[in-house]
């Protein structure tokens, strides 16, 4: 028959390597989740910016927002045209931490490219060429904010469709791009 302590001491020894274990297993997972989320799980999403810009457009003669000192800054007027709408969680992009944003636009000031995470195409029309992109998320993030396994982009065009370009097709896709605008012919 074993002794009392002895089965206690098992069991202690048990408990810690259990405890161990799934220390490791959070550790990792932690890890895990930094990783995929490099800027923290967020849902700036890209349909609603869409929809926001679509919007704008509609309300101010076709034209998306333009004229600022930025494309950011531009892009800012989605909030000032609607803020009941347009949030900072959505203007922010992916990458920069909503309360910044929100403190920004409440102060009356526009963004800046540092303090949003959307690259914005300004100068566009809704009735312009639908092939061409109206904006994409900087680091090239996924729905919610994950990394993308290839380093594509979710684009969004000017017709209001969001696509995906693959990592690899990603140089061709600007290049394509710069044509698109091109031929637009518009005064500067």
């Amino acid at each position: 028959m074993a002794e009392p302590g002895a089965a206690m001491r098992r069991r202690r020894k048990w408990l810690v390597a259990a405890g161990v274990i799934l220390a490791g297993l959070a550790a990792a997972g932690y890890g895990w989740h930094c990783y995929q989320y490099p800027y923290g799980r967020s849902h700036s999403c890209d349909k609603q910016l869409a929809g926001a810009l679509l919007q704008y457009a509609d309300r101010h003669g076709g034209w998306f927002p333009q004229g600022e000192a930025t494309p950011e800054a531009s892009l800012s007027l989605l909030y000032r045209d609607d803020p009941s709408w347009v949030s900072a969680e959505l203007i922010r992009g992916k990458t920069v931490p909503a309360e910044v944003v929100q403190d920004r636009i409440a102060r009356g000031e526009l963004l800046s490219p540092e303090m949003c995470g959307w690259h914005y195409v300004e100068g566009l029309r809704a009735d312009d060429d639908r092939r061409l992109a109206l904006f994409w998320d900087k680091a090239g993030l996924g729905h919610n904010g994950e990394r993308l396994s290839d380093g594509g982009h979710y684009v969004g065009l000017v017709g209001g469709d969001i696509t995906y370009i693959p990592g690899a097709e990603w140089e061709a896709f600007l290049d394509e791009q710069q044509q698109l605008r091109a031929a637009l012919n518009r005064p500067k």
